[in-house]
């Protein structure tokens, strides 16, 4: 405010030039109506990362005044700005790759209250028998329409992170350029995008886990409930503890010290010193640990099952859906209530938790993806979340800096410098003139004009690595 009171009264007319720093690129902005006035010159190109020229107007006004600028120089240019905002389409996740916390959170949690989908498999093989990729397209987005409208009718705990979602993403657009209904469509159609993408994910998970089951890969126990995909009864073991007892276990015989307890693995010699068997005992006793583990503790089982995650969603999945479907009810793409809570805790949280590494591996990196597209396409379309937009790409290229030189005349010159590409690896330059640095002291010569004057140069020669000057004005000497 006072900055403004200044220009208005004891500085108007006597200023030519505004400069200022905020933003990460260089733009110059000239008057169209009133040449007096100032200059307005945005030179804040040696951030740590660059800011896009196309998300701004290359007309604005300025002022109480509303006093009319026209955009003459931008670096850099708007065509290679937007070419770079579509870097976020390939490259957000693997940039920002700590997002994929928040975004295993959110999209396991929008699931959560559809696992599992009992016989959704049988349902797609009735839909698409020929597995034609058109009626898959269709199968997808027809189920996922019926998952969408059964989440906002019965979900339970996925409602309230899809309602978490939709908050998020309404703070973090940026309202600043558009209009308040173009802003609430924009962040809700994006809040959309994830949750239908979550349950994408989830119709794909359940149906593999009943794929391995129906196709024999893991076994599962008979039932009496005629429950969808449970006609798989041999196949592979049920566990990989029972493939071990089967066909490895025999190994462990070569081992006495594991399987005698007449061994003589530990033997006292004949004529051994009392005080020389201190290593024997302790051998002994890391024995029985060992064979205790091997025989009563369920060590080697529960280290199996950890890694016998097929084996344990197949089994959870069938138990299950045991319940959920039990008298005829209908529980494919929604649950009763009332027979989810007489299932076991330990068997859901066994399942959801076994079936979480799948689903986060599978949901991570097309929601970082889907982000990005978000970005890119906010960046382009909307012009907007210009600060978001660029700092996830961190882009350190396209620097620049301002060089001012005052001629004899009193008239300010101002050059634009840019640098396209800022090398990554230095090396110390041989021919630096600072090597005779004996020779130089004894004159008065600035370092600036040494031929060589810089002690380190780029690793290798590239025309990307040369400075160019993307802009220049000069501002004439105001009078008294």
């Amino acid at each position: 405010t006072n900055l403004r009171e200044l220009m208005r009264t004891h500085l108007n007319g006597k200023v030519k030039l505004r400069l200022a720093g905020d933003l990460h690129h260089y733009t110059r902005h000239m008057p169209t109506d009133c040449l007096d006035k100032p200059t307005l010159i945005v030179s804040g190109g040696g951030g740590a990362f660059s800011h896009p020229t196309h998300c701004f107007r290359d007309r604005i006004q300025v002022g109480d005044e509303k006093d009319n600028y026209e955009r003459v120089c931008a670096y850099p240019s708007a065509k290679v700005s937007r070419h770079l905002s579509y870097l976020n389409l390939w490259q957000f996740r693997w940039r920002n790759w700590r997002f994929d916390v928040l975004w295993a959170i959110c999209y396991f949690g929008i699931s959560t209250s559809f696992f599992p989908l009992c016989g959704v498999y049988d349902d797609y093989l009735e839909y698409n028998p020929d597995h034609r990729p058109l009626n898959l397209v269709t199968f997808v987005a027809s189920r996922v329409a019926t998952l969408l409208s059964q989440l906002f009718i019965s979900g339970r705990l996925s409602l309230v992170f899809s309602f978490v979602v939709i908050i998020l993403t309404y703070l973090f657009t940026d309202w600043s350029n558009v209009k308040t209904s173009t802003h609430l469509c924009w962040s809700l159609l994006h809040a959309l995008t994830h949750i239908c993408t979550a349950l994408t994910c989830l119709l794909f998970v359940e149906c593999m886990a009943e794929f391995v089951v129906s196709e024999g890969l893991v076994a599962v126990p008979r039932t009496n409930v005629d429950v969808p995909n449970q006609s798989c009864l041999g196949g592979l073991a049920s566990s990989i503890f029972d493939e071990y007892t089967t066909h490895f276990s025999h190994t462990l015989d070569d081992f006495p010290f594991l399987n005698a307890t007449n061994s003589t693995f530990f033997a006292e010699p004949p004529g051994l010193f009392p005080s020389c068997r201190f290593d024997e005992r302790l051998y002994e006793r890391v024995s029985n640990t060992l064979r205790w583990m091997q025989e009563e503790a369920p060590l080697l089982k529960t280290a199996l099952a950890i890694f016998d995650l097929p084996g344990t969603i197949g089994l959870a999945h069938v138990q299950m859906c045991e319940k959920l479907c039990s008298d005829g009810a209908y529980c494919t793409y929604s649950n009763d209530f009332m027979k989810y809570q007489q299932i076991d805790r330990v068997t859901i949280l066994k399942y959801l938790a076994a079936i979480s590494f799948y689903f986060v591996v599978f949901a991570v990196p097309i929601a970082g993806h889907a982000f990005g597209t978000w970005l890119a396409l906010t960046l382009n379309v909307l012009n907007s979340q210009y600060n978001e937009g660029f700092s996830s790409l961190r882009l350190e290229h396209w620097k620049n800096f301002l060089r001012m030189h005052v001629d004899e005349n009193g008239d300010l010159e101002i050059f634009s410098i840019g640098l396209h590409r800022v090398p990554k690896k230095w090396v110390k330059d041989p021919l630096w003139s600072g090597n005779n640095f004996e020779n130089i002291k004894k004159t008065t010569t600035p370092s600036w004009s040494w031929k060589r004057p810089s002690m380190w140069i780029p690793e290798r020669n590239s025309k990307k690595f040369i400075p160019l000057v993307v802009d220049h004005t000069k501002l004439k000497r105001v009078n008294g």
